[in-house]
């Protein structure tokens, strides 16, 4: 490795330091007086405020990452070129004989190591606070939850109002199981349900919803409950084997109790409808298979696709920024930044756009998100010539 080498490597990494500190602190700084209030709700001391605001931007500071790498890349890139042109060190190398593009080779390759961040960042760091992430900032654990209807592999469908993290129940649930399962169709209303998952080895019934207060909508035939339905619903024998029911009407004498067996857990109902944006790309892979991620599919085809190809992107971004700055705009260094700020502005509207047709169906999901790449990707060739050599 050459002096001058060295030299763009060192320059690079001080100035991607510099805009990651400025633009995570922004966001930080903006975000936190915005939800001071909701910090205050959960918080009984100044000394707790500022615990409970350390430990969520903490956490929060991966996924601020992921969503401005590619900016913060861009950033630096253009901040060592536009400093290097300021100190007059490219015309000297220039005069030397040294092309432009072996001058800036360093940036370039600075660029692509350090996406690899952006790779650990959404397959290791991210899914491990994935629960964490997708919490307002007064939510302290207890607090109950939204319940989003799915349906199961058999075509079962659940709903519900609210749940309790803690408990693992869920008030007002619901339940449609289909004719193809039970030959009729049968609709069931109950004041409260538990999820019991299939490892729990304490109660007799496991992998599915203990069912409570419970209310056939459509009366079924006079045949066995749980011959007819094959044993997804069946009335549970002993009743006092399990927990009971945090709302007491539910657990009255005298009204069956019924295990609903399915693979809907309860992190299946609870979790939002983005969820996805937090997984690994393994387990993103895994849940298009899923019947209960029927709602989300088209999102999460696209979202596959354009997390394959982030590091692509964001390289195209600074591909797309560059040559403002080499092909002669000026050596000032915010008129450079603001050039490919604009630039970085079309560029992520243009993804958006795209995203959000790709996930409507207007288009195929591998069509919206290769789209813009290969559209700015000719835009960053034809400006590329445009370097001075």
């Amino acid at each position: 490795m050459r002096i001058l080498d060295r030299e763009r490597y060192w320059s690079f990494v001080k100035a991607y330091f510099i805009c990651f500190v400025a633009l995570v602190g922004l966001y930080v700084v903006i975000d936190a007086f915005s939800n001071l209030d909701e910090f205050e709700e959960v918080s009984d001391s100044t000394l707790h405020l500022f615990r409970n605001m350390g430990r969520y931007y903490l956490i929060k500071m991966s996924l601020i990452y992921d969503q401005i790498s590619g900016v913060i890349t861009m950033m630096a890139a253009i901040f060592t070129v536009t400093w290097m042109q300021k100190n007059n060190e490219l015309l000297a190398m220039l005069a030397a004989g040294i092309s432009t593009r072996r001058v800036i080779r360093p940036v370039l390759i600075s660029a692509i190591g350090i996406s690899s961040l952006g790779v650990i960042n959404q397959e290791l760091i991210m899914p491990r606070y994935a629960e964490e992430l997708q919490k307002p900032p007064d939510d302290d654990g207890l607090q109950l939850v939204k319940v989003y209807p799915r349906q199961d592999a058999n075509d079962v469908f659940i709903s519900g109002d609210q749940a309790d993290r803690s408990k693992r129940t869920v008030t007002k649930f619901s339940a449609t199981i289909p004719v193809r399962v039970a030959g009729e169709l049968i609709e069931i209303q109950a004041r409260e349900a538990r999820y019991f998952p299939e490892d729990d080895q304490t109660v007799p019934n496991r992998g599915g919803w203990l069912i409570w207060g419970t209310k056939f909508l459509t009366v079924p035939s006079s045949r066995s409950l749980g011959s007819l339905t094959k044993g997804v619903l069946v009335e549970v024998e002993d009743p006092a084997a399990f927990p009971r029911p945090l709302d007491k009407l539910a657990g009255k004498p005298g009204i069956p109790v019924y295990f609903l067996k399915t693979d809907l857990t309860f992190s299946s109902l609870t979790r939002s409808r983005q969820w996805y944006h937090f997984a690994p790309t393994i387990e993103l892979i895994r849940a298009l298979t899923d019947p209960s991620n029927v709602a989300e599919r088209a999102d999460m085809e696209v979202f596959l696709h354009s997390r394959l190809i982030r590091p692509l992107l964001g390289f195209n971004l600074m591909l797309l920024s560059l040559p403002l700055v080499l092909g002669g705009a000026g050596r000032n260094m915010f008129v450079n930044l603001g050039m490919s700020l604009g630039t970085s502005g079309v560029f992520y509207s243009v993804n958006f756009m795209s995203q959000y047709l790709g996930g409507h169906e207007v288009y195929s999901a591998e069509m919206a998100a290769w789209a813009p790449l290969m559209l700015f990707g000719t835009v960053a060739v034809a400006r590329w010539d445009t370097i001075r050599t």
